[in-house]
């Protein structure tokens, strides 16, 4: 099923590899499932993390990430069951309920606390750090967050669309940044349902498995696998026996030095230097 017109260049995406989401440890003793940020994926220019939080367990402790400084980066931030408490030292506040977005830029500096909450006995999320280029990494920070309706959704015979950044079938994604211009779609396909969509030219591209197994070519991905795209610019996807769901993440390189340390994502090590000497001196 084709959902909108292909590029006059058709290439069909590939899989270069499959990675598989490892536990990480995080803030105040969170496991994340973690795909980029890992030693086996350190980077994936423009993305620097890839991490999902994910409980079924109504009697699984819940602890949270509180006050961190950041630097340099973004976040975007998509929940799917239960809620995050947010807040940070510049006055903003917010409840992230099921469905709903948050993006944050880090810019210059920032401190900030994010508290996941249970529904019902569960929680998932889904947070993308992606870098900033060196001119734009002393930004001021700016927090945004974006309710469910804000999301524009299209439905399929066999598949259901949201898309969460980016432009898709005539719709555009909350998040529009100009610096990596990300698209961002959550994928829901029926049982041997399929779908086909556009990637744009030139972007890094993955595909992150939440749910059942998808084939992609030849190549079979399963529940909190990614695979990692080649420079194709249309992706074929096809459901199993079985519901799935997918994240598909695309993002524009930059082509620039990756230097951290902690939440601090600079260019050299002397700007990492500089970030710890601000932030102890209440810059931030």
């Amino acid at each position: 099923m084709f959902m909108q017109s292909q590029p006059q260049q058709y290439r069909a995406a590939r899989v270069v590899r499959i990675v598989r989401a490892i536990p990480a440890n995080a803030g105040a003793g969170v496991t994340l499932n973690r795909v980029i940020g890992s030693d086996g994926l350190p980077v994936l220019d423009p993305f620097l993390t890839f991490d999902e939080l994910r409980a079924e367990n109504p009697l699984a402790a819940m602890p949270g990430f509180p006050d961190q400084a950041h630097r340099g980066f973004e976040t975007i931030t998509y929940m799917v069951r239960g809620r995050l408490h947010y807040s940070d030292n510049k006055g903003n506040t917010a409840l992230i309920n099921a469905g709903e977005l948050q993006w944050l830029t880090s810019g210059s500096g920032l401190v900030n606390s994010e508290m996941p909450e249970q529904v019902d006995g569960e929680i998932q999320g889904f947070q993308i750090a992606l870098n900033l280029p060196a001119a734009a990494k002393m930004q001021p920070s700016v927090y945004r967050s974006f309710a469910a309706d804000d999301v524009p959704a299209v439905i399929f015979k066999t598949a259901e669309v949201r898309v969460l950044a980016g432009r898709y079938h005539g719709l555009i994604g909350p998040i529009t940044s100009p610096v990596t211009d990300p698209f961002i779609v959550d994928i829901l396909l029926k049982p041997e349902g399929d779908a086909t969509l556009p990637l744009p030219d030139g972007y890094q591209s993955f595909v992150y498995v939440v749910d059942g197994t998808v084939a992609i070519g030849q190549s079979l991905v399963s529940r909190g696998q990614a695979a990692i795209l080649d420079a194709g610019n249309v992706l074929k996807l096809a459901a199993g026996q079985g519901d799935a769901r997918v994240l598909v993440v695309s993002g524009r390189p930059l082509n620039e030095p990756v230097v951290r340390h902690g939440l601090f994502v600079m260019n050299s090590t002397q700007d990492i230097k500089q970030a710890f000497t601000d932030y102890q001196n209440g810059l931030f």
